[in-house]
């Protein structure tokens, strides 16, 4: 036999070897959304949340990389969404159940856990010792309240029978605010410590300290209804996150100061309705955390 001819079978059986080996699946790209402005830092928990939930399921979903999409305002967002612009595009907002939701789908689990759902406000100056004074809520409703165009708070504070104000751009309200353009910006207690330290150069910005809303707001991720497997991984994930801790760990994590700032024990909380969550279809209310109480829901 010649050299040539022993060579032969170790090279036909390592390419054969070679041939049944896998091949490796290139990771699943997602995208998340990023800020609309600097000072923006609304998008940071649900960036980190969406990693987490991938992260549980990599092991029997595969690899995965994440990938920012373009600023964008809520409106661009949607068409984003609806068009199927980017790679598993998973952005946040409310569910409400008079959207349009033809080309879209989304994960049921409501990611922020309620805390939105409390929500403390931004007071022009000129206004602060009045609202200050306020003892229920027909009193409150004197004043007006200044909330971005698109926003399901401006449909719920309407019913509710507040003046209501939206602005396009969500930089400008804090500028209207504090030049008394309307009384209040009311924002969840999860988003305002943050954004009055990014707004600190806006001259007269300033917060109420004496009273809260509440309304429920259960807010999840979409993405356009082709995504199935993609919201089947992140649904998966998020469940198993919360299962064993390290979701709740990552909420308190990042809203445990809020919690303290907002001081809730303190302040005069009134309570509207939600009429826009009718229908949803699974029990968002087992995973909200009570803040009055300090714990979490039971879970599903």
């Amino acid at each position: 036999m010649t050299g040539a001819s022993r060579i032969w079978p170790w090279l036909a059986l390592a390419l054969a070897l070679l041939l049944a080996l896998p091949v490796l699946a290139s990771p699943t790209l997602f995208t998340y959304m990023s800020p609309e402005s600097e000072h923006d830092p609304r998008s940071t928990y649900d960036r980190e949340l969406l990693r987490l939930a991938l992260e549980k399921t990599r092991a029997s979903h595969g690899d995965y990389r994440m990938q920012a999409a373009p600023p964008m305002t809520l409106a661009r967002m949607w068409v984003s969404l609806r068009f199927n612009d980017y790679p598993n595009l998973f952005a946040m907002d409310s569910y409400r159940s008079d959207r349009d939701m033809s080309g879209i789908d989304y994960v049921r689990f409501p990611i922020h856990l309620g805390i939105v759902s409390y929500r403390i406000c931004f007071v022009s100056p000129e206004q602060q010792s009045a609202v200050a004074g306020v003892t229920s809520l027909e009193g409150l409703k004197r004043f007006d309240i200044g909330q971005g165009k698109g926003w399901l708070d401006v449909q719920i504070l309407q019913r509710a029978g507040f003046k209501v104000q939206e602005v396009e751009g969500y930089e400008q309200l804090f500028k209207m605010v504090a030049r008394g353009r309307f009384a209040l910006f009311c924002r969840g207690i999860n988003e305002l410590p943050q954004e009055k330290l990014n707004h600190s150069d806006v001259p007269g910005l300033v917060m109420d300290e004496n009273v809260a809303l509440y309304y429920p707001l259960p807010r999840v991720f979409f993405t356009h209804n082709s995504n199935q497997q993609a919201i089947t991984r992140v649904q998966q994930g998020l469940k198993a996150a919360w299962r064993d801790g390290s979701l709740q760990a990552l909420w308190l994590k990042t809203f445990k100061p809020s919690l303290s700032f907002a001081h809730l024990h303190t302040r005069r909380l009134f309570r509207l309705e939600n009429p826009y969550i009718e229908g949803i279809d699974f029990n968002y209310q087992a995973y909200f955390y009570d803040p009055v109480q300090g714990r979490f829901g039971p879970g599903e």
